[in-house]
């Protein structure tokens, strides 16, 4: 039974605002209807900002996948490393290849290829879909999580946005309430006959 009343007592606490009172100024109620938008608009209005965010980086990443593809190169010279490295770490070093583009035209670039590759070695570039040199995209699974990170920080932008606005205005709606309280005391300070005290 106590928890029930103090859940109650709760309640009534954090819903003052909204009952009526002799207290109760117009300024309490437009900052508790404040604050009811602004908890709906910031969790409907993020969560839509980051699945459309989301959707929209998937979609972005389906596209490169879908505009690059694996081609078979030739390595015209032998690659060696940029600088000194550790023996347990294997390196990629840039060096000139030849391969076709989907048209039939032969073409070079530098690509990266494993250090100390000779000179004929095959290897598998990736190209955009005129032939050019591309990177590799961004496998499935690394894209969903990138796409995720691009909605979770559009959902937390667009609720920073509204909640941070909502702060402004209560800032203004407390030098306003200040103001008015200022104003009363001046006038019952006035009503006594300059003496508050």
């Amino acid at each position: 039974m106590a928890m029930r009343w103090g859940l109650r007592g709760t309640l009534r606490r954090r819903l003052w605002r909204w009952r009526r009172s002799p207290l109760r100024r117009t300024s309490d109620l437009i900052e508790a209807w404040l604050l009811l938008v602004a908890w709906v608009v910031g969790v409907l209005g993020g969560a839509t900002a980051g699945a459309l965010a989301a959707a929209a980086a998937d979609q972005g990443f389906e596209e490169d996948r879908s505009s690059r593809r694996q081609v078979v190169a030739v390595v015209l010279e032998r690659a060696r490393e940029a600088g000194p490295t550790h023996a347990d770490v294997s390196t990629n070093a840039s060096a000139p290849v030849r391969w076709t583009t989907p048209d039939g035209r032969i073409r070079t670039g530098r690509a990266a290829v494993p250090a100390h590759t000779p000179a004929g070695t095959r290897v598998r570039v990736w190209t955009s879909f005129r032939g050019d040199l591309a990177s590799q995209p961004p496998g499935r699974s690394d894209a969903v999580l990138r796409s995720s990170l691009v909605g979770a920080g559009a959902a937390v932008a667009a609720g920073g946005a509204v909640w941070g606005s909502v702060r402004a205005v209560l800032a203004l709606l407390g030098r306003h309430r200040m103001r008015q309280w200022a104003l009363e005391w001046e006038r019952a300070d006035a009503r006594r006959g300059g003496a508050t005290a």
